[in-house]
């Protein structure tokens, strides 16, 4: 079975998310173009920053480009298209010109009217890229692949894609070992429960989508915390709670340091309750201390991880034995499909 596969028809929209630099991301984003391709299927292609430029702007290391069909939409910006065609390089008819910028200038909308390599580019904002997915769909595209990084994590929420790959590789540590517990940890911290269904559990919801931070009882009161941010408010909630809270819901993200607050109060079992899995900023040791403490997260929408794909190689200089890696990661975090895009297999 190949990625496309698991991803098409099933999802119309995808988010790509590296756990670091350099481990992958582009090039699992060009394996699954080039499977589109066989299948003709019609793609969409939008970013939560910059890719496809040869040479990273921040590290100066290379990058593997983006090669795309004609038909091909994508979500670019104006300086890209203004600096003039290039031989090897994909012809843009321009579909529209939004209002949305970035430091390259305003975001734009085209389709490749020939065969070749692209840059895309595009807003950061979650509900912005969730826009530009439609328009894409509006236009023709058939599958959204919106490349993202886990600095901006957002783009894997359950309200802008349907699914998430989550690409990792040498590049994350210099050790096989620790790669593999930081890639479990993340696969862990995105596999939190969903909120349990019933009345409180609609209460929390309905906090959740009115972005308020409250506590809920066992009888169905709420408590409101007048906060301006959930990652300082940890006392603010432990000195609220009592024995018959069910729910702590916060608006904003979840942390080390306010959570470990809230469970050393020693008040209440209370779940507590988050948007979503990219709302969690928790390190694996103190996510494991605050396991021990008794934290029970849930979430309001799951993220869903459709695949993993591992690239042994880092630009550093230092590899691992790639069949040993890949096999290592199957054991490892079953349940997920997962895949050495560079390797093949």
């Amino acid at each position: 079975m190949n990625l496309i596969d698991l991803i098409y028809p099933q999802s119309k929209i995808i988010s790509i998310v590296g756990t670091a630099k350099n481990v992958g991301k582009t090039v699992t984003l060009n394996e699954i173009i080039a499977q589109s391709d066989e299948k003709g299927i019609v793609l969409g292609l939008i970013s939560t920053g910059r890719d496809g430029e040869r040479r990273d702007v921040l590290t100066s290391t290379e990058k593997p480009p983006i090669y795309v069909k004609r038909g091909t939409i994508i979500t670019t910006v104006e300086s890209v298209v203004s600096a003039g065609d290039k031989l090897d390089h994909a012809g843009i008819e321009i579909l529209s010109v939004t209002d949305y910028t970035t430091p390259m200038g305003r975001v734009i909308l085209g389709r490749a009217v020939s065969d070749g390599y692209v840059e895309i580019s595009g807003p950061r904002s979650s509900a912005t890229i969730r826009h530009m997915c439609e328009e894409m769909l509006a236009y023709g595209a058939q599958l959204i692949l919106i490349d993202g990084s886990l600095d901006r994590r957002a783009s894997a929420a359950p309200y802008v894609s349907d699914g998430t790959i989550l690409a990792t590789g040498a590049a994350l540590a210099r050790g096989m070992d620790a790669v593999i517990e930081k890639t479990a940890h993340i696969v862990r911290a995105y596999s939190v429960p969903k909120l349990e269904e019933g009345y409180l559990g609609d209460i929390a919801l309905d906090i959740i989508d009115n972005g308020r931070t409250a506590l809920v009882d066992s009888s169905g009161d709420i408590k409101y915390i007048e906060t301006q941010t959930t990652l300082q408010c940890g006392e603010l909630i432990a000195e609220s709670l009592e024995e018959t809270t069910e729910y702590i819901v916060l608006s904003g993200s979840a942390t080390a340091e306010s959570l470990k607050t809230m469970l050393l109060s020693r008040k209440s079992n209370a779940k507590i309750v988050i948007k979503d899995a990219t709302r969690i900023f928790i390190p694996p040791l103190e996510y494991m201390q605050l396991q021990k403490l008794g934290m029970e997260l849930r979430v309001a929408d799951k993220v869903n991880i459709i695949a993993i794909t591992v690239n042994p190689y880092s630009p550093d200089g230092y590899y691992f034995e790639p069949s040993e890696l890949l096999g290592r990661i199957r054991r490892e975090i079953q349940g997920i499909p997962a895949f050495d895009v560079v390797q093949g297999g």
